[in-house]
């Protein structure tokens, strides 16, 4: 168990240096706007499709 902790730990590590070395080009931001676009687009597409089903479900007679 002590060795799982020691690499995730090492892990971490590597990533912050990482994620530091990447956030002085800023290219960390441009990713996360980017990314937070494509997420809100994908919401926005299912809300129209959940509409769009509910109003067809709406028109049914059983």
């Amino acid at each position: 168990m002590t060795a799982i902790i020691v690499w995730f730990q090492a892990q971490l590590i590597e990533a912050r240096a990482r994620a530091a070395e990447e956030a002085e080009r800023g290219e960390i931001v441009e990713k996360v706007i980017i990314v937070a676009a494509a997420a809100a687009i994908a919401i926005a597409a299912m809300a129209a499709i959940a509409a769009a089903v509910d109003i067809k479900i709406a028109g049914l007679e059983l």
